[in-house]
């Protein structure tokens, strides 16, 4: 059974290369999944780490295309959570996922990436 199916909502952390990278987040819907390699549409987040305000989401769909293999890390959101919805709210100690039912808390994740 594969890990991912299409139709799968994910999340995708950027590793940073640098110390003060901006942590780039990719929340979409899978549309194809071949042999460790996803192709996703969706929205993209660009967390600047010296600021601490709410983070908008790019104006802009995407479509990403990403090996499992990568250095990213990857996060599988329930089924029912609206892409279209999802922001990502921050404090100076939080950094959390919402579409306003559902959240996930990226804050430890989001420190290391």
């Amino acid at each position: 059974m594969p890990a991912v199916r299409d139709g799968d909502k994910i999340v995708i952390i950027d590793k940073k290369l640098f110390r003060d990278d901006n942590i780039r987040v990719f929340v979409g819907v899978v549309e194809e999944y071949d042999d460790g390699v996803i192709r996703a549409r969706g929205c993209a987040f660009h967390v600047n780490p010296y600021e601490v305000a709410s983070t908008e989401r790019g104006r802009d769909e995407r479509v990403r295309v990403v090996s499992l293999d990568s250095e990213s890390l990857f996060y599988l959101l329930p089924r029912e959570v609206e892409i279209s919805r999802v922001q990502l709210k921050r404090s100076p100690k939080l950094i959390v996922l919402t579409d306003g039912s559902f959240s996930i808390d990226l804050t430890e994740w989001m420190l290391r990436a």
